[in-house]
């Protein structure tokens, strides 16, 4: 049984040749690359991105995904025509380089079942309406001073659908998939979410280390969304007493590997597994003792 691991080309801290000659050092068999830093889709003509193929596949290699970290969630306003743009030209070129997996930051999905607008935080609620904090306000109505009714989660809800059905469908035409990596761990959201995109292939990115973050139990998401992973990123992490999270080096935190390496045995997934660092002071040395802890964990021919 085997199972294809990689490692990411940004946590080797150095340039693009070097991270895939660094890479091929270790015993994985995929470089996930930045489609953001990295291989920018304007700076990448065909015969570049064949040289390139071509370059990490003479390592004995191949390209296990095509990664582009915006700064905000998918569906944000803010510069949200630039996030879709690097996005969709990230689709272009995916295949180019012998890959069909986009990765992307879809952020945390909206309850679609809330109709009603939330509240401004700095707004006073029914609650506290005559209070001391509000003196003089009354309870705000449902639509603003404008009389323009204000959008609610459910409405949010539709508009991440309608955006992630416009770039799977994108992203189809050129052969690609999109691998979305969600904040925050419902089973019940993610499923939700993934019924509603019917225009081109969508797969979930599974992330321990955010799982642990999140306050949910690793192997407990994966047994119920392994039909729809189509990614794993394999991080570990502690929870914070603030209620937080803190990625660590792999092993030092709570996630169980032994438990989970025995699940991916039982699913023997065919979706990449890259061992990622994204923080810390030595990204590259801990992301070459994580290959060979891990290692050590699975039935890798």
């Amino acid at each position: 049984m085997g199972f294809r691991l990689a490692t990411a080309t940004e946590d080797f801290g150095t340039d693009l040749r070097l991270a895939i000659r660094l890479a091929a050092g270790q015993q994985v068999q995929g470089l996930r690359l930045n489609a953001r830093t990295e291989v920018r889709a304007a700076d990448f003509s065909d015969s570049a991105l064949r040289q390139l193929r071509h370059h990490v596949e003479e390592h004995q290699l191949k390209v296990a995904g095509l990664y582009y970290p915006s700064r905000h969630a998918l569906a944000d306003a803010e510069s949200l025509e630039q996030r879709l743009e690097g996005i969709r030209a990230a689709c272009g070129i995916a295949r180019k380089l012998g890959t069909s997996e986009v990765i992307i930051r879809v952020g945390r999905i909206p309850d679609p079942s809330q109709a009603a607008p939330e509240p401004s935080p700095n707004m006073p609620s029914n609650d506290n309406v005559d209070s001391l904090l509000f003196p003089f306000s009354f309870a705000p109505s449902a639509a603003s001073a404008g009389g323009t009714r204000q959008p609610s989660p459910a409405d949010h809800f539709s508009q991440l659908c309608e955006i992630l059905n416009d770039l799977a469908g994108h992203a189809s035409r050129y052969g690609a998939a999109l691998q979305l990596i969600i904040a925050g761990c419902d089973p019940d959201r993610v499923r939700q979410l993934l019924s509603r995109i019917q225009a081109g292939p969508v797969g979930l990115v599974f992330d321990p280390g955010a799982c642990i973050m999140s306050a949910a139990n690793p192997v407990a998401f994966y047994r119920s969304t392994w039909q729809h992973v189509g990614y794993i990123r394999l991080r570990d992490a502690q929870k914070d007493v603030d209620g937080g999270g803190i990625e660590t080096s792999f092993g030092d935190g709570a996630v169980d590997w032994l438990e989970l390496a025995a699940v991916l045995v039982e699913a023997n997934p065919d979706a990449w597994m890259c061992l990622e660092r994204t923080g810390g002071d030595q990204r590259a040395a801990d992301v070459a003792d994580a290959v060979r802890r891990f290692r050590s964990l699975l039935p890798i021919a």
